[in-house]
């Protein structure tokens, strides 16, 4: 028998010996799949023919697409076009990103979004997958059944987020989130008074600002009114000239607040109003100049709220990869 758990994606398979000759391994058909996916001979088998398949359609392709929506968006012509891989260089990247990896025999139970397209040279469909959260795709699912669990997801989401493809940075928050320990707990806002300032001294927050802040709690500092934001400014700015530095610390502390609820509704929403006022370009650089998990986490909190370009992606990437590296080979 082939040992299906060493075969690499992208690899040819041999044919295998049975008791009625020579058993070659085809496409999977519909009408093979049986019922329980979950049964360990049937997983094994269809490992094999999913890498076989996967080589197949891979080898024939010309074009990788990235298209809005899941496996309950309707037909693939139909969707937005969110981005197209440059060149070959990228679609080889691509190839290996989206077919290394561990098949769980199995389904998310969510539609996923959004979907790979691959188009042969005259732009026909060949194959679709899509994307279930932090690393983990579905090629074919009505088909197959058996998602893969990538071994580089920070890769492939960091490929597309450069390219434009929405929500890709935002993958990384609750990895994030596991790696730095920013998991709410109680209470799920900063106190005021003394206890406060505790909590702003550990968050990084400029001194200069703590006279400004300990009077309200953390959800109270998600709604100040215009006036109060622009005072905060003003001190701010004064105390750090730099936009870039001022951007670096901005984003420190953004990243250092519990999530979800100081981070996206508490202070959270101040930090992203003072961030506002910044350009984006000073943002990237800080961003890029300051390597750590916590600015990293407050550049995903920002663009999950703003949207980014790829501009972000870029400038966290090096970070990303340096907190995320790929699976160990098995």
């Amino acid at each position: 028998m082939v040992d299906h758990t060493n075969i690499i994606p992208g690899t040819a398979l041999q044919a295998e010996p049975s008791t009625s000759g020579m058993k070659v391994h085809g496409v999977l058909s519909v009408g093979r799949r049986r019922e329980r996916a979950w049964d360990d001979r049937w997983v094994g088998t269809g490992e094999v023919l999913m890498i076989e398949w996967l080589d197949d359609v891979w080898s024939r392709t010309r074009a990788v697409q990235i298209v809005e929506g899941g496996e309950d968006s309707g037909p693939l012509a139909g969707r937005e076009l969110l981005a197209e891989l440059p060149d070959a260089g990228s679609v080889d990247a691509a190839r290996v990103l989206t077919t290394t990896g561990r098949f769980i025999g199995d389904i998310c139970r969510c539609h996923g979004g959004p979907t790979i397209v691959l188009r042969d040279v005259a732009g026909e469909v060949l194959a679709s997958a899509g994307l279930h959260g932090h690393g983990s795709v579905s090629w074919e699912r009505s088909r197959f059944r058996n998602d893969l669990v990538l071994a580089d997801p920070g890769a492939l989401h960091l490929l597309l987020a450069g390219l434009g493809v929405p929500d890709q940075l935002t993958s990384f928050l609750a990895p994030l989130a596991d790696l730095l320990n920013l998991h709410e707990g109680h209470p799920q806002f900063r106190p005021t008074g003394r206890e406060g300032k505790r909590y702003l001294m550990e968050r990084g927050v400029p001194s200069v600002l703590h006279p400004l802040l300990v009077a309200a709690t953390g959800q109270q500092c998600g709604e100040l009114s215009e006036p109060h934001v622009d005072d905060i400014r003003s001190q701010l700015t004064a105390a750090v000239p730099s936009a870039t530095r001022r951007a670096a610390i901005l984003l420190s502390w953004l990243g250092r607040l519990p999530i979800p609820a100081e981070a996206f509704w508490g202070e959270g929403v101040l930090v992203r109003q003072l961030l506002a006022d910044l350009a984006l370009p000073d943002i990237a650089a800080a961003a890029a100049e300051t390597r750590t998990g916590d600015v990293a986490t407050g550049v995903v909190n920002l663009v999950m709220h703003s949207g980014d370009d790829g501009r972000m992606a870029t400038a966290i990437g090096p970070t990303l990869r340096q907190l995320f590296p790929p699976a160990p080979a098995s």
